[in-house]
């Protein structure tokens, strides 16, 4: 758990015992429970602080690993490589991207999204086929259309799930199965609105085709961006969901010398 994490968590326990203390002096509970709801106070605030000015830092220092050992990539199976690029390049947002074929509305979970240019204002995005080998649903509407929203949702189980239900493989909109009517899920923090300007096979032979998109509006929560960023559901490795990792920040500023 991060360190932001746990002091958000004494803060809530320190505002819960405040009002409990009120409601008990209201309705004239014995004094020796009082007090001791003063005493689990104090001592919350006492943990919160020492979190907060530093000194127990060192409770937050996670284990880590360092490069020693060489892999050739072709001696890996698909798995493989798709376990270490995913463990690798990771957390990264996972982003609900909504197309449409007709009035039917498609909605698909994707982590290969990735901003490349401020100005012009674009994104690319890899689309792969089914196991199948066919051409998915949002690549097709795509292309039919050459419009999609990619929504970033807040860090929340509920989202956790419907993203999970919105990857499986069906043959009708996947706003049923997560039993919403789209095409903007309730919780998305930030969309973007975009336009389709090139789509490309990927060198090699590999079957995943490559779009770029032009982000053309913005929906967001607020009128001036955020400096700290926002929090957003992501993938962590494989298969994980989880919020945005917060354990703790550096700002960067050699860059704008």
């Amino acid at each position: 758990m991060s360190k932001i994490s746990v002091c958000d968590f004494l803060r809530k326990c320190i505002e819960y015992a405040d009002a409990s203390i009120v409601r008990k002096e209201k309705r004239g509970d014995e004094a020796g429970i009082i007090a001791e709801w003063h005493a689990y106070r104090n001592y919350t605030q006492y943990a919160l602080e020492e979190v907060e000015k530093g000194d127990l830092d060192h409770w937050f220092v996670r284990d880590y690993s360092t490069a020693e050992i060489e892999i050739d990539v072709e001696d890996l199976d698909h798995k493989s490589r798709s376990m270490w690029f995913s463990a690798a390049a990771s957390p990264r947002p996972v982003a609900l991207v909504s197309t449409r074929n007709g009035d039917r509305e498609n909605v698909a979970p994707m982590t290969s999204v990735s901003m490349v240019s401020t100005t012009p204002p674009l994104a690319v995005m890899s689309l792969s086929r089914n196991r199948e080998g066919k051409m998915r649903d949002t690549y097709l509407n795509l292309i039919e259309t050459k419009e999609c929203e990619l929504q970033f949702l807040a860090p929340t189980k509920r989202a956790a799930k419907d993203v999970d239900l919105a990857s499986k493989p069906i043959g009708e909109s996947e706003w049923d199965l997560i039993d919403l009517e789209g095409p903007v899920h309730p919780q998305a923090v930030v969309i973007m609105k975009c336009r389709l300007v090139e789509d490309r096979a990927l060198p090699e032979g590999a079957v995943a085709r490559l779009v770029t998109l032009r982000v053309e509006k913005l929906i967001v929560p607020f009128e001036q961006p955020p400096e700290d960023g926002l929090a957003l559901l992501c993938q962590h490795g494989m298969d994980k969901l989880t919020p945005t990792s917060m354990d703790w920040t550096h700002t960067a500023t050699h860059h704008k010398r």
